[in-house]
């Protein structure tokens, strides 16, 4: 003789309705975050440097060659007013000391457009992106902990390699976790009384609106406000002709200091000759 079905009072099935279309928004949300967080806006940062970080790199380092000249002529002036013939060993070492930082700032800017071209010669196909987000979806919804609070430790690992292979776009990866999720199983729902149902549903609407919060929030920040920009090709080329137009008279002023260091260094007869490039 079979069993049958228990009958659900009619407000713990309206409260277990509204608390199934909210886990699926807050699902949606979770969702929806990280991958602002770690697609779209690794992705944002890497165009960025690749359509306007490049002509800032050539910029810094005008600057940078600017700033050493001007301080060695400082420099040079300084022993040439003393009476003293410069000592040009000396002072490339005080250009060193007193530049370092500039010279990690450069390092850095460098460092960040490797990793920009490494990071869009890597992307996924659209497919692969398609496939990676479903199912990531698909495992937000069975083990995101901010859904299910009370997951196992085993849950919990599982949900850290996942997020790891997300955040990296590891297809395979990814597919290889979704096999393992199956194993460990869904976090079950803890609600079972009315009023736990109640309190279930409320918790769901509040982090709804908190997640809602964030991601207008992070939505109104860079790089998120540059991706209309960044694919407006007439504002690229405005900024890169700015770009080039800083280059240029940084260069110009460059060869005016160095032919006024040159001068100095034939006052005191003995110095380095510097090339044009």
């Amino acid at each position: 003789m079979s069993e049958q079905p228990i009958e659900l009072h009619p407000e713990a099935r309206r409260l277990m309705e509204q608390i199934a279309l909210l886990r699926e928004e807050l699902v949606r949300l979770l969702t929806q975050w990280d991958e602002l967080i770690e697609v779209v806006r690794p992705n944002l940062f890497a165009l960025y440097e690749m359509k306007i970080g490049l002509w800032e790199l050539r910029a810094f380092e005008a600057k940078f060659q600017v700033a050493r000249l001007k301080r060695t002529i400082e420099l040079v002036q300084a022993a040439l007013n003393r009476g003293q013939r410069p000592d040009w060993a000396a002072i490339e070492t005080e250009i060193e000391r007193e530049h370092q930082l500039w010279q990690v700032k450069l390092r850095e800017l460098q460092e960040r457009i490797d990793a920009a071209e490494k990071r869009m010669n890597n992307l996924l196909s659209a497919e692969e992106d398609q496939e990676l987000k479903k199912l990531y979806r698909s495992l937000v919804k069975r083990l995101h902990p901010d859904v299910h609070p009370n997951l196992t430790n085993e849950q919990r690992r599982l949900w850290l390699r996942i997020q790891s292979a997300f955040a990296v776009g590891d297809l395979a990866e990814m597919q290889a976790l979704a096999l393992l999720a199956e194993r460990v199983g869904a976090a079950p729902p803890t609600a079972t009384t009315l009023q736990e149902l109640n309190d279930a549903r409320e918790t769901l609407a509040r982090q709804i609106g908190a997640m809602l919060e964030k991601i207008e929030s992070i939505e109104s920040e860079p790089p998120f406000t540059l991706r209309d920009l960044l694919e407006d090709d007439a504002w690229v080329e405005k900024r890169r002709a700015e770009l080039e137009t800083e280059i240029h008279q940084l260069q110009t002023y460059r060869l005016r200091l160095e032919s006024h260091l040159q001068q100095l260094a034939a006052q005191s007869d003995a110095g380095p000759q510097f090339s044009q490039n």
